[in-house]
């Protein structure tokens, strides 16, 4: 029987490797996003709202080579970007950022200059009755999934779907509002984390209930789903809030738990086969 699969875990307390045995703290910081290419870690790091407040602009993008079971000191790749970030992935030859404080997606070349800006929404009052807080993406094939979080706008998430012009082509409105992540699986249907119900769900399908806390991360392999689940407290608060990874087989039944000292962001499998990236292995 193979060992289980390694998953890191970005959070506001740092990068984690984890399995069902336990975790380990890779690097501290900040973090809203993380992807993996090439034996490398590419994540978004930020600051909290109160540190932001002096410095808006604190948010860069960063490359952690894994060396010897742990990483390098990282290289700052782009800078100066705005703090409230979120997902990152590779996708069609360029890497993305869900610009979550603009309502835009960021598309960066391989020699990191921005060449695109995509703007989904009118720049609007943050956290205002208009903003949508677009947290998640993915690319797959000819699309793009983005998850609307909504819940400064009082109406459901939804799953918005773009060609590769970013001209909208389907819309999914989901159950409750406040939801996070989106994975294509393989049968073309989409799963994400229905929040604040401690759950996840795919579209138009039975809920998976984890457990009474909020999911948020989530990593869709070959045998098994990595979700995370944390405390949700008042913002000032969430830097220092704990949480948990489950695992869970593809039918959905739980085969291991994970406590962690951080509330997870996003997830990635290590190996790469993994369908919440946008180029999965």
């Amino acid at each position: 029987m193979s060992a289980p699969p390694s998953y890191v875990v970005a959070s506001r307390q740092g990068i984690f490797l984890v399995d069902h045995a336990g975790h380990r703290l890779l690097m501290p910081g900040y973090f809203f996003g993380v992807t993996i290419r090439d034996g490398a870690l590419y994540c978004f790091r930020t600051v909290s709202s109160p540190e932001a407040a002096a410095n808006p602009d604190s948010g860069c993008i960063i490359r952690y080579r894994l060396r010897d079971g742990g990483l390098d000191a990282g290289e700052v790749l782009v800078e100066g970007l705005d703090y409230n970030g979120h997902q990152v992935d590779f996708f069609d030859g360029s890497f993305w950022l869900v610009d979550s404080g603009h309502q835009r997606i960021l598309e960066y070349d391989a020699q990191w200059r921005r060449v695109a800006e995509h703007r989904i929404g009118p720049p609007v009052e943050r956290r205002g009755p208009d903003d949508a807080h677009i947290n998640s993406f993915l690319g797959r094939g000819d699309r793009i999934h983005l998850m609307f979080h909504n819940v400064h706008r009082r109406i459901p998430s939804e799953i918005v779907t773009f060609d590769r012009g970013f001209r909208e082509i389907a819309r999914a409105q989901l159950p409750s509002t406040g939801c996070h992540d989106v994975v294509e699986l393989e049968d073309g249907s989409l799963l994400y984390c229905e929040s604040i119900r401690g759950q996840i769900r795919t579209v138009g399908g039975a809920p998976h209930k984890i457990d009474v806390l909020y999911t948020r991360g989530l990593a869709v392999g070959p045998d098994e789903i990595a979700v995370g689940s944390s405390l949700y407290g008042a913002r000032p608060a969430r830097g220092m809030l704990p949480g948990f990874v489950t695992f869970l087989d593809r039918a959905y039944d739980r085969v291991a738990r994970i406590y962690l000292p951080a509330a997870p962001t996003q997830i990635r499998r290590l190996d790469g086969a993994d369908l919440s990236l946008s180029q999965p292995r």
